[in-house]
């Protein structure tokens, strides 16, 4: 049995008002200890470039147009041309810790901006990146500046927040220090930095700095119009190396190359909340509205869907793609224009992954009209997305209901600064956000399934053949000696006879196809959960470097960069299925340029051709007939990869890729210096038939030795008019040569 435990009655303690009024109380104060500073700061920020952003906020708020942050091998310099700070505004604003004086005025002073800062304690984190601050402001209109200094560690020292102080001076002001010489603004040094910075941490630093105003532009509080000399510009500099100068073109142009986009917006009708949500594919734009709940005001996102393979256009890499999306990708909040660092790739806020692993494909938030079978299986994963969410909380905290903010039920920011209260508020934006997603899942799944039509014959050939027959027999008894109708019976028994034929071809293809058809959604399949697969190792794998460099275990680091090393080589494996995986690959038919298909396909395969030395010799502006890209690379494939298996006993394997025009044909040829395809070279092009000289080393690697890689080369390019066969290259150097031809249209 249950012991049950004693409570206190505190009834007769009285009411408080009473018992406050009643007695003859003493007065005493709070007291705040000065290690606040170090709670408030230091330890509220986790990674550098959160401790910047707090700074690069101020200068934003300061209505500056350039903020610029020098990374030295000893100082970090952020210096702005924003209004500045007088005296005054020093003394009663950022020396007081937790002022709340922008929330009271929520718009910047000249522009209008909407503030940034809401508790006043975002200048402390600037203790997480050195010990020691200098302090240089300019106010608009003076030609004296202040100039102020903290040591944090004197400060902390002394005991008591009240006691803790930074000392400063008035003097000559020099505009030399602000960005373009601006006569205003202000200048923040950091001193005895508490890190040294390697080259992977600056790398790291200079894309999260690009990262923290909207990359969408024209998206986001803080994105105006291009070339507006008062847009916020964000500027990093340093003479350490590290810096990666082509991520922001490259990540700008691979943001373009999305293949849908999501547009919302919560907005208020006849006193209650919608959300207005678009869709737009290439082709068509869908438009709905759905209820919101109340606990939200304001919000607005735009996010993009991308398909990570295949040819993208650009000439963005389809690897970088990958490393952006998943480091970067999936769907951020911004607060007032600045990018909170809890959300995105790393945090499945929006539940997409989580969905996937359980394989729903109902959706828990749409209404019942829109509802079709397996909607979710089109849900995008964290990988292929790249969203932003706008929202100000402090906006949200004017326009809550009294009884909501005397609850905490309106969406707001923790001290934290990095994530939002996880309340009610949060969760309708969560659920609102998402459920555009899933709407776009939805319209994707009804359109795939309206352009599947399969057309068949409503006749066989056979059916059509004896109706003429019979007509033929009718004809002859009436004119038996008609010699042109005993042509036309001639004629008849030929078409028989080559339908038979294409019977016999009919079924062959069906028996080699079925098997192949199952092989390569398998594989398929396999590489879509090996996908997802990846990205969980590549996070597991950071945070074990993450680990290794903390704890100074440089063999735990020298083994995870091992791995690291392996992923890449099995992520450059996989690409091989790349033309398999992207839909326009598949069946987007256009004539293709001949190099830049056979390149693309090289480097495909590279992982799997070992130290075989690649040559080319192409002809200029050649382009193979109208297919699809799909169709070529599985050719290039099988006749590159029977090239290697013929190649790989040899002590110095080559292959020698060339093209030619002649007599009007289109000519490719693949050379190797194998093993030789010796006499009947033809009947390689029929099933299972194959070479027996190929090593036990390539056979256990899975390339080649089934017999169905000519037959499945031959198939394809009659389909497009080419031609296909084994010739006699005339050079030495080669002992085999295989040649696709076809004509090539004026």
């Amino acid at each position: 049995m249950k012991a049950t435990a004693t409570l206190p009655d505190l009834e007769d303690v009285g009411d408080f008002d009473e018992q406050l009024a009643a007695a003859r109380n003493k007065t005493t104060n709070f007291k705040a200890d000065s290690a606040l500073l170090r709670e408030l700061g230091e330890r509220l920020v986790g990674k550098p470039y959160i401790a910047l952003a707090e700074l690069i906020k101020n200068a934003y708020d300061a209505d500056a147009s350039r903020c610029i942050i020098t990374l030295t091998e000893t100082r970090i310099e952020v210096s702005d041309d924003g209004h500045g700070m007088a005296e005054k505004e020093f003394l009663d604003y950022w020396m007081t810790v937790g002022t709340r004086h922008k929330q009271q005025s929520d718009r910047s002073r000249r522009l209008g901006r909407r503030v940034t800062g809401s508790k006043g304690v975002g200048r402390l984190s600037a203790q997480f990146l050195a010990h020691r601050m200098q302090l240089i402001s300019t106010a608009e209109g003076s030609d004296r500046r202040l100039h102020a200094f903290v040591d944090w560690e004197t400060a902390i020292d002394t005991g008591s927040l009240t006691k803790a102080e930074a000392k400063y001076r008035i003097e000559a002001s020099d505009p030399e220090i602000y960005p373009g010489k601006s006569p205003h603004g202000t200048a923040v040094i950091l001193h005895d930095l508490k890190q040294v910075w390697t080259e992977e941490e600056i790398t790291e630093l200079g894309r999260q700095i690009w990262m923290l105003n909207s990359p969408i532009y024209l998206f986001g509080s803080n994105r105006r119009r291009r070339n507006d000399a008062d847009d916020f510009r964000i500027v990093f500099k340093t003479d350490l190396p590290g810096v990666d100068e082509a991520f922001e073109t490259q990540l700008t142009q691979a943001l373009a190359n999305y293949q849908a986009i999501i547009r919302g917006r919560i907005d208020r009708e006849n006193n209650r909340n919608v959300s207005l949500v678009t869709v737009e594919f290439d082709d068509e734009t869908y438009s709905e509205k759905f209820e919101c709940p109340s606990y939200l005001r304001e919000a607005d996102w735009e996010i993009r869907i991308y398909n990570l393979s295949g040819r993208q256009p650009g000439g963005v890499s389809v690897v970088d793609m990958r490393e952006y999306f998943e480091r970067y990708g999936g769907v951020t909040v911004f607060d007032k224009g600045f990018r909170l660092p809890y959300y995105g790739a790393e945090n499945d806020w929006l539940e997409l992954e989580y969905d996937h692993s359980h394989r729903r494909n109902r959706s828990k938030l749409l209404p019942d009209h829109l509802h079709v079978a397996r909607a979710l299986n089109d849900l995008p994963t964290q990988g292929r997305i790249f969203g932003v969410v706008n929202v100000n909380t402090a906006r949200e905290n004017r326009l809550a209901e009294d009884r909501r903010k005397s609850s905490g039920e309106f969406l707001k920011i923790q001290v934290s600064r990095d994530r939002l209260v996880a309340n009610k508020a949060f969760t309708a934006l969560k659920d609102t956000v998402r459920q555009s997603i899933d709407y776009y899942a939805t319209l994707k799944r009804r359109r795939v399934a309206e352009q599947v039509e399969v057309v068949r014959p409503s006749e066989r050939p056979e059916s059509k053949l004896r109706r003429l027959r019979r007509l033929v027999d009718d004809a002859l008894t009436t004119y038996p000696n008609d010699e042109t109708i005993a042509s036309i019976e001639a004629e008849l028994d030929d078409v028989d006879a080559s339908l038979e034929r294409v019977r016999e071809s009919d079924e062959a293809s069906r028996v080699l196809l079925g098997p192949l058809a199952s092989a390569g959604m398998a594989a398929l399949a396999i590489e879509h959960e090996t996908r997802k697969e990846m990205k969980g190792v590549r996070t597991k794998l950071r945070k074990l470097k993450r680990i290794a460099k903390r704890s100074e275990l440089p063999e735990l680091n020298d083994t995870a960069a091992e791995l690291s090393d392996w992923v890449d080589r099995l992520e450059a494996t996989r690409n091989i299925f790349l033309p398999m995986m992207d839909v326009e690959d598949r069946e987007k038919v256009e004539a293709l340029d001949c190099e830049g298909v056979v390149r693309t396909v090289v480097a495909n395969l590279r992982p799997l051709l070992g130290n075989i030395e690649i040559s080319f010799d192409m002809h200029e502006g050649l382009y193979f007939p109208p297919a699809a890209y799909s169709e070529w690379s599985a050719i290039l494939q099988n006749v590159i990869l029977n090239s290697a298996n013929a190649t790989l006993d040899r002590d110095d394997p080559k292959i020698e890729i060339s093209s030619t025009i002649h007599n009007r044909y289109g000519l490719l040829y693949v050379s190797d210096n194998g093993v030789g395809i010796g006499d009947d070279a033809d009947e390689y092009f029929k099933p299972f038939a194959r070479k027996s000289k190929i090593s036990p080393e390539r056979r256990e690697l899975g390339m080649g030795g089934t017999g169905l890689g000519l037959t499945i080369v031959e198939m394809i390019a009659e389909n497009r008019n080419c031609d296909v066969a084994f010739v006699d290259s005339g050079d030495p150097a080669w002992s085999t040569t295989f040649e696709l031809s076809w004509r090539v249209e004026r």
